[in-house]
């Protein structure tokens, strides 16, 4: 790793500079690129596929609205559009069926693109999938709409990228440990955000992340 041109930090001038990392990048991380990926994710998966004896009628329900989500028309795929069932009604109207638990995971979505993130979080807690990549992209989500309400959510923000890092997924992984890295700093714990550093820097120095993560472990040398 070289050090060159790398200019030594103080560590109050550290603390701000990653407090103004995670306030300026925790809007990108659940930007619309989330709602993208997730939900060609389940597409090309078929997490949602009828089974079992589900309502056809809760499978239309949710195929008749979910276009407006594809559509990012928020409002009309929460509410519906006078004909059809919005997803909040379809949660209510077919409770435990996979229609609704989709619909979960959309509205979650929908919430945390509208910064509401305490109703994101009680939608996407609420999502219960097999696929461990989608699995993974929805705790990620979930960490980042944490750490959007305040730094006494930070802890648990962590906890939930470093789940969501457990997924060992080379487009998941070294984001999510970043996150949570810039999240320790931000509280003060620069040890513990160095492990994470480290950890990308030594297992994903492909990933787009990884300059980063150098540029963070040749400072703390100094």
């Amino acid at each position: 790793m070289s050090k060159k041109n790398e200019t030594a930090i103080a560590p109050d001038e550290a603390l701000s500079k990653a407090e103004a990392f995670v306030t300026k990048h925790k809007v990108v991380f659940i930007a619309a690129i989330a709602v993208i990926i997730i939900i060609a994710a389940l597409n090309a998966f078929g997490v949602f596929s009828p089974r079992d004896n589900e309502s056809q009628e809760a499978n239309a329900a949710i195929a008749n609205i979910e276009y407006k989500v594809f559509e990012q028309d928020f409002e009309t795929a929460l509410n519906g559009d006078g004909f059809n069932a919005g997803l909040l009604e379809i949660i209510e109207k077919y409770e435990e069926t996979s229609a609704a638990n989709k619909a979960h995971l959309y509205a979650g979505l929908i919430y945390a693109q509208k910064k509401d993130y305490e109703s994101a979080i009680s939608h996407l807690s609420q999502y219960n999938g097999s696929d461990n990549v989608v699995a993974a992209k929805v705790k990620q989500t979930l960490g980042n709409c944490y750490s959007q309400m305040g730094k006494e959510h930070y802890q648990t923000a962590i906890n939930l990228v470093l789940e969501a890092a457990n997924a060992n997924n080379m487009a998941i992984t070294p984001a999510c440990l970043r996150d949570a890295a810039a999240m320790y700093e931000a509280l003060g714990n620069n040890e513990e955000a160095l492990k994470l550093y480290n950890r990308i820097y030594t297992e994903y120095p492909n990933s787009p992340v990884a300059r980063e993560a150098e540029m963070k472990i040749n400072a703390s040398a100094k």
